[in-house]
């Protein structure tokens, strides 16, 4: 009998021992769980809370229900996010990239060209673009399809016509690089819109070969000069033409006058003139002689000195 009360005291004294070991555990593990949990928020912060800055966009990939959310774009700011799930960002703002490109003429010629491309994801395709295209996007249809068309359009013309026609060829490599980005559905939207908006292109630079480039100068520095010498030529024969319609009316002009003048009006002008001039303050010599025309004779004037009566001359003989 007390064999059997000793053995149910040990298994009492065991399983108190068993349940206070138990009981530190649990009260250490409930003591260490906001430590816990501070820790895996710190960690998982990144993957919980996804920052969209300013000018960018942001798409939801599900893991769990269907994959991307191509119906819903999320704007600037913070959103929550499962840690399993993502939300790749991407840059809405208008973009600029150039690319040096090399470039085969119709007539042969190799020549490199800088062409340079601004654009900007458009907003309410992003999801479209995430799964069709992806981040890379840039790279994969952007570069490429301005280096193709860029070779194509310029493969139309000579080296030569490049450098005066670059408006036109730029204009034709935007409106090819748009057909080839823009003509995409946006299913949600029931309408087209394009995964990327291009704004325009430009042709920034064009290289040739040394020798090729320096004729292609020269070539152009005679044709301004042929240019000018044409412009010459045209002044003269304006300015000809002037001289000859400025003849014309003078001489007109004379027959017209000439017709209405007499001499006695000539005669009578004259004498109105000697007239003005003899009621000058001016010292002047008036000589009245008996010309042609019975006009006096004036000489002198301003403060001239009179000159002295010559010694020598033979004088008037007294009365």
């Amino acid at each position: 009998m007390s064999e059997i009360v000793t053995f149910f005291e040990d298994t009492l004294r065991s399983s108190w021992r068993g349940l206070s070991r138990r009981y530190m555990r649990y009260r250490i593990a409930i003591r260490l769980s906001p430590i816990l949990a501070l820790f895996l928020l710190i960690v998982l912060w990144p993957h919980i809370v996804v920052t969209v800055p300013s000018g960018h966009a942001a798409v939801r990939w599900w893991r769990l229900f269907g994959g991307t959310d191509i119906s819903h774009v999320y704007g600037e700011g913070s959103h929550f996010n499962f840690p399993w799930d993502e939300m790749p960002v991407y840059d809405v703002r208008i973009q600029q990239i150039d690319k040096d490109i090399d470039i085969l003429t119709s007539d042969g010629m190799v020549m490199t060209v800088n062409v340079a491309i601004r654009f900007r994801a458009n907003r309410d395709t992003i999801g479209l673009l995430h799964c069709d295209v992806g981040p890379d996007y840039v790279d994969t249809l952007v570069l490429p399809s301005l280096g193709t068309y860029a070779r194509q359009v310029f493969s139309q013309y000579a080296a030569e016509d490049a450098y005066a026609k670059r408006l036109p060829i730029q204009e034709q490599i935007e409106q090819a690089v748009i057909r080839d980005v823009a003509p995409h559905i946006a299913p949600w939207q029931g309408n087209v819109a394009p995964w990327i908006e291009v704004e325009d292109v430009l042709i920034r630079s064009m290289r040739f070969p040394p020798a090729v480039e320096a004729a292609i100068n020269r070539k152009m520095e005679q044709s301004e000069v042929q240019k000018e010498y044409a412009y010459r030529l045209e002044r003269e024969r304006l300015e000809s033409e002037r001289k000859r319609v400025e003849a014309e009316g003078i001489g007109q002009f004379q027959r017209i006058v000439g017709a209405g003048i007499s001499p006695n009006y000539l005669r009578w002008k004259g004498i109105d003139a000697t007239l003005a001039l003899a009621q000058s303050p001016n010292t002047k010599i008036v000589v009245i002689g008996a010309p042609k025309d019975g006009m006096p004779l004036i000489l002198g004037g301003g403060e001239t000195a009179p000159i002295a009566p010559d010694q020598t001359a033979p004088q008037p003989e007294r009365q």
